[in-house]
């Protein structure tokens, strides 16, 4: 399984065209960078994710820097921060899936964390395959992948909080 004897790294650079953030696997065979993000919600989108692990005691600095910060991530919760990493890829609303991500890991959403692991795997196997020796990769998952994904991922969100929110507010 994915998860099983890796170590999970969310690493911010601060370039002068603005950030970047890495998303990386690392195990026996060496380090992967699985996901890149930037833009202009980038480094909030990071600050979001840190936060939020950081409060489960599951985010360790391994460097901080001015120009650089690389987090070490709990192993248990490596695959959900790679699978937040795709839900707020071209998101406008960082607050929002930010919210989410922070109830998600103080156990809101019974089973999601799960599920999460699985969009994470299901997006490196589908890079695997869609993948065309035309086009270099420089990353694990596939632009068109976390794309489609990110999409995804926003979806089941939506509704997995619609339905527990309503159940919650009918006294189910």
């Amino acid at each position: 399984m994915l998860y099983n004897e890796h170590a999970y790294y969310i690493i911010l650079r601060r370039k002068s065209r603005g950030n970047e953030v890495l998303y990386s696997v690392g195990g026996e065979g060496g380090i992967t960078t699985v996901l890149r993000l930037s833009g202009k919600n980038a480094g909030r989108g990071y600050k979001r994710s840190v936060e939020a692990l950081a409060k489960q005691g599951a985010a360790i600095p391994l460097r901080v820097s001015s120009s650089e910060q690389v987090y070490s991530v709990r192993e248990d919760l490596g695959p959900v921060a790679g699978s937040y990493l795709i839900l707020v890829r071209r998101a406008k609303n960082i607050e929002k899936w930010g919210k989410f991500f922070s109830e998600l890991l103080d156990g809101h959403y019974a089973g999601v964390a799960k599920a999460f692991s699985t969009f994470l795997e299901m997006a490196m196997e589908l890079s695997k395959i869609i993948s065309s020796k035309k086009y270099s990769r420089d990353y694990a998952i596939s632009s068109v992948v976390a794309d489609a994904l990110s999409s995804a991922l926003k979806q089941f969100v939506n509704k997995i909080t619609s339905s527990v929110n309503s159940s919650s507010s009918s006294g189910l």
